[in-house]
């Protein structure tokens, strides 16, 4: 659908952050001491909720880290965060430091005591911070690298508790966010038809065992782009019965409605009789 430019800009700040996360987990990867490595957790506290995006849990330590994919020339001015042409922008160094604290009190709550260490760590190659404070954990995308090698020396043995403590962590993550502010939309409005998912131009060349996107070249088999066409419905309107037809119109009339009958059989199960039916 088309989104407001308000809405359009939200989404993009969106995609950059998760792509600023990804981009960090590729260095985390590189970690080869015994670890833990959480993403992406949501948590609530003494009715508080607060998003971490990464946590790695070492022998001695738990490493908390607030990861930021800015691009551009940016600032300190005491505790303010700025643009370089002044623009104040939201100081993530004190939005670490309430992660920290709601942390703490949520390891206190469940019976750990094991330290935090928190990191602000700026991953975009096309980032320049001027005026850092020194006595801050800051790491630039310029010592990423080093900072992965520090932590590769240090000594770590994980035993039961840190087991424990890292289940623990999983299952008290919250999985609906508050945070989340989708538009409001009806399935009448939503566009129609499969949707490249290298560069999101509707793919409307169709060979019987693939499709191709016009406007960058990517193919994709049949199966994988119907089954992933019924799966974003499915997110989309939960509620709703998916069907032959109803898979038939939401792709645009691209495939023949034998070709969805056949691979929804396939994947799915198939509830009620003749025109009643739907899968599940």
């Amino acid at each position: 659908m088309d989104l407001a430019e308000k809405e359009k800009q939200y989404y993009l700040n969106l995609k950059k952050g998760f792509e600023g996360e990804v981009m960090f987990d590729g260095y985390l990867k590189r970690i080869v001491i015994q670890s833990f490595i959480l993403n992406d957790l949501l948590f609530e506290q003494n009715h508080s909720h607060f998003q971490i995006d990464s946590l790695m849990i070492s022998q001695s330590l738990t490493y908390l880290f607030e990861v930021k994919n800015f691009e551009g020339e940016y600032y300190f001015d005491g505790d303010t965060f700025r643009k370089i042409n002044g623009t104040e922008v939201k100081n993530p160094l004190l939005q670490l430091e309430r992660n920290v604290s709601l942390l703490r009190q949520f390891f206190n709550s469940i019976g750990f005591k094991i330290p935090i260490e928190p990191y602000l760590v700026f991953v975009n190659p096309d980032f320049t911070l001027y005026q850092a404070p020194l006595n801050r954990r800051i790491i630039l995308p310029t010592n990423l690298n080093r900072f992965i090698h520090h932590i590769n020396n240090q000594k770590s043995n994980l035993n039961y508790q840190h087991s424990r403590l890292s289940d623990t962590l999983l299952s008290s993550h919250l999985t609906k966010s508050p945070f989340s502010k989708i538009p409001p939309y009806e399935y009448a409005q939503l566009r129609k038809g499969v949707f490249c998912h290298s560069c999101g131009a509707v793919m409307e060349e169709y060979s019987g065992r693939e499709l191709i996107c016009k406007s960058c070249s990517v193919k994709e088999n049949t199966k994988s782009a119907l089954l992933r066409s019924a799966k974003e419905f499915n997110i989309l309107n939960p509620k709703d019965k998916l069907s032959t037809n109803i898979i038939y119109e939401w792709c645009g009339g691209v495939f023949p409605k034998k070709t969805i009958r056949q691979v929804m059989k396939e994947n799915y199960t198939i509830s009620g009789y003749g025109q009643w039916s739907y899968f599940e």
